[in-house]
């Protein structure tokens, strides 16, 4: 039986949610360089012991505010993927480009989230990619429905598929995050390398 939450319960969850989203406005607005955990403090109105009592480390607090912004894709990939038409091959792209055009627009969370969990891989990288496969559930989903059609090969596994276009789609999204690329350009990047991915395992 679920015991019902008293007011410190409450008031905990109510200051870290405040800490989280002003954690997000000072990461858009300054970067993550000059999002210091006294900074974060002041636009939350606690002390950086509250901030820290969100998230142990930056890092750990940005993929916490990255959480958010994975769950609004994933609702919005879902929605696009329930009014399009057409092909496979054409929904995945509108899927992939949706994506692509949401983490180029916040390109201060997103790079510096990729190249910090790349790095030191463990606990914050495991939870950046959870975060992202939530985003992907209606991709995994178009990929089952597409198998179970006949338009990819019966014996492909979708759960590597999976992992093996994350990658190609973070290359690409590093590559915008180092400024090397232009949306335009990392958008026909996507496209050629989801093309190079499925030329093999097409029915």
């Amino acid at each position: 039986m679920d015991m019902p939450l008293n007011k410190r319960t409450l008031q905990k969850a109510a200051t870290r949610a405040s800490v989280i989203a002003a954690a997000g406005r000072v990461f858009r607005q300054r970067g993550y360089a000059a999002a210091t955990i006294a900074v974060i403090a002041r636009e939350a109105k606690v002390s950086p012991g509250t901030v820290l009592n969100a998230a142990p480390t930056k890092i750990a607090l940005l993929n916490l505010v990255m959480e958010d912004e994975f769950d609004a894709l994933g609702v919005d990939t879902e929605t696009l993927r329930a009014g399009l038409s057409g092909g496979f091959d054409a929904a995945l792209n509108a899927l992939l480009e949706l994506h692509l055009n949401r983490h180029y627009e916040i390109q201060p969370m997103i790079g510096p989230l990729l190249a910090e969990c790349w790095l030191s891989e463990g606990g914050e990288f495991e939870r950046f990619y959870a975060n992202m496969d939530r985003a992907w559930g209606s991709i995994r989903e178009l990929l089952i429905e597409a198998r179970e059609a006949g338009a990819l090969r019966s014996d492909v596994n979708v759960h590597a598929l999976i992992s093996f276009l994350q990658d190609a789609y973070l290359g690409v999204l590093r590559r915008c995050a180092s400024d090397e690329l232009e949306l335009f350009a990392a958008s026909q990047l996507l496209r050629e390398r989801i093309k190079f991915v499925f030329q093999p395992i097409a029915a």
